[in-house]
C-alpha cells in the first residue's frame, strides 16, 4: 500500500496544470471612414422613344415596305398611300401658276407702256394708279398659286410614310387596300438603343442621397435581368423628378443604359442598384463584434494593458455584414472583433490588428430606409470631437 500511494503521489506531480495562455483575438482599431452603401429598386424598362407613325394624308394604303419587328432607320419608307389623286392636284396647281406667272408678265408690260405714256403727260395719274394695282393683284395671284403648290406638293409627298426615328417597327394596323383618314395610327417605332428603365425612390432617399443622385457623380448604377443575371453594361441617371407623388411618397427617376445587343426590351421588370451612395461618416464594426449587455450592447475595447473592458455603444445603420457604432467609441480605440464569446473582462489577451481590404460599397439589398440616427454627430465630417461632445461620450 505505501507503494501504490507513493505511486500516485509521483503521477499527480507529473500532472500539475500549466499556467493558462493568453487568448489570441482580432482587434479592429476605430477610425471615421466615409461610409457607403447600395440600394436596389424595381423599375420596368421603356424604349428611349415610342412613336406612333400616323398618316398625314388619307387615301388607299396602297403597300408596306418593311418587316413587321424588323430594325428600320430614320428615313426609311415605310407604307406608300396610294398618290394618284395628289399628283393630280400638283399638276392642278402647276398650271394654276404658270398662268399667274402670265398674268404678272402682261400686267408688267402694261406698266411699263401707262409709265411712258404718263411720262409723255398722255394720260391721268387715275390710269397709271389703276395699271399699277392690276401688276400687284397678279403679283399676289403669283404668290396664291405657289403657296398652293408647295402645299400640294407636301400632301403628295406625305403619300409616303417615312421613319421618323430609328427602332423596331411594330405590326402594321391596317392591311393594304385599307381606306385610311389622315391622324390614323399606321405602327409603333419602338427605339432601343439606348434603353430607359424607370423606377422610384422614396422621400426618406431622396432626402438623404438626392444631392448626389442629381449630381451624377460618384456612384454606379448597376442592372439585374429578371432572370437574376448582371447587366454587363453599366448605366447612368439622366432625370429626376423634381415633385414628389403625393399618392406613393416616391420620387421617379430614369436611368439610360446602353443596348447594342439589344438585350433588353421594353416592358421587362428589371432591378436598379445604385452602388457608392455617401451615407456619411463614422465607425464600422462586424455585428459578431456587438453583445448585448444588461444594460444594452457594448463592445470591448483594450486598454493599454491588452485587457479587455465593455464599453457601452449606440448602434447606428445596419450595413448587412457591418453596423455603425454612433456613440461609445473613439478613434483609436482597440475593438475586439472576434473571440469575444470567450473573453473576460479585465483578463489580458493577445491582440492580433485586422488586416483590412479597401473600403467596398456594402450590398443591401431591398428599399431599406436610411438611418434615423446621425452615424456619428461629433465626427461627420472627418474633423475632431468637439471638447463637449467628448466629454459627453466619455460619460
Amino acid at each position: 500500500m505505501p507503494l501504490v500511494l507513493v505511486g500516485c503521489t509521483a503521477e499527480s506531480d507529473e500532472g500539475d496544470p500549466e499556467e493558462d495562455v493568453a487568448a489570441e483575438v482580432t482587434v479592429r482599431v476605430a477610425e471615421h471612414e466615409p461610409v457607403l452603401v447600395s440600394r436596389t429598386y424595381t423599375g420596368r424598362t421603356r424604349g428611349s422613344r415610342q412613336v406612333e407613325l400616323r398618316a398625314r394624308v388619307g387615301g388607299i394604303l396602297h403597300s408596306r415596305a418593311y418587316t413587321e419587328g424588323a430594325l428600320v432607320q430614320a428615313g426609311n419608307a415605310l407604307f406608300q398611300i396610294d398618290a394618284t389623286r395628289y399628283e393630280v392636284r400638283a399638276q392642278r396647281a402647276e398650271a394654276e401658276v404658270e398662268r399667274a406667272a402670265a398674268e404678272v408678265r402682261q400686267a408688267e408690260r402694261e406698266w411699263e407702256r401707262v409709265s411712258e405714256l404718263f411720262d409723255d403727260d398722255a394720260i391721268s395719274g387715275r390710269e397709271r394708279d389703276e395699271a399699277l394695282s392690276v401688276l400687284e393683284l397678279a403679283q399676289a395671284g403669283l404668290a396664291l398659286a405657289e403657296a398652293d403648290l408647295a402645299d400640294t406638293l407636301i400632301d403628295l409627298e406625305y403619300t409616303t410614310v417615312e421613319a421618323p426615328v430609328d427602332g423596331v417597327a411594330g405590326l402594321e394596323e391596317y392591311p393594304e387596300g385599307s381606306l385610311i383618314d389622315a391622324g390614323t395610327l399606321l405602327t409603333t417605332l419602338t427605339q432601343l438603343e439606348p434603353m430607359h428603365v424607370r423606377f422610384s425612390l422614396p422621400e426618406s432617399h431622396m432626402s438623404q442621397f438626392g444631392s448626389q443622385i442629381r449630381s451624377r457623380a460618384s456612384f454606379r448604377v448597376a442592372l439585374t435581368l429578371p432572370n437574376g443575371d448582371e447587366y454587363p453594361e453599366l448605366g447612368d441617371i439622366d432625370f429626376t423628378d423634381a415633385a414628389v407623388d403625393p399618392a406613393t411618397g416616391t420620387v421617379q427617376v430614369r436611368a439610360v443604359f446602353p443596348n447594342p445587343n439589344r438585350v433588353l426590351m421594353p416592358g421587362q421588370f428589371v432591378r436598379i442598384t445604385l452602388s457608392g451612395l455617401h451615407l456619411g461618416w463614422g465607425i464600422r464594426v462586424p455585428h459578431r463584434a456587438v453583445v448585448e449587455g444588461a444594460s444594452g450592447p457594448l463592445v470591448y475595447v483594450l486598454d493599454e494593458d491588452d485587457r479587455p473592458q465593455g464599453r457601452r455603444v449606440l448602434l447606428g445603420h445596419d450595413l448587412g455584414d457591418e453596423v455603425l457604432l454612433s456613440q461609445g467609441v473613439s478613434d483609436g480605440d482597440r475593438i475586439v472583433i472576434s473571440g469575444v464569446a470567450a473573453l473576460e473582462e479585465g483578463v489580458a489577451v493577445i491582440p492580433q490588428e485586422e488586416e483590412r481590404d479597401a473600403i467596398e460599397s456594402p450590398q443591401v439589398l431591398g428599399v431599406l430606409p436610411p438611418a434615423d440616427v446621425d452615424v456619428y454627430p461629433e465626427g461627420r465630417n472627418g474633423e475632431d470631437q468637439s471638447e463637449e461632445g467628448q466629454s459627453e461620450e466619455d460619460d
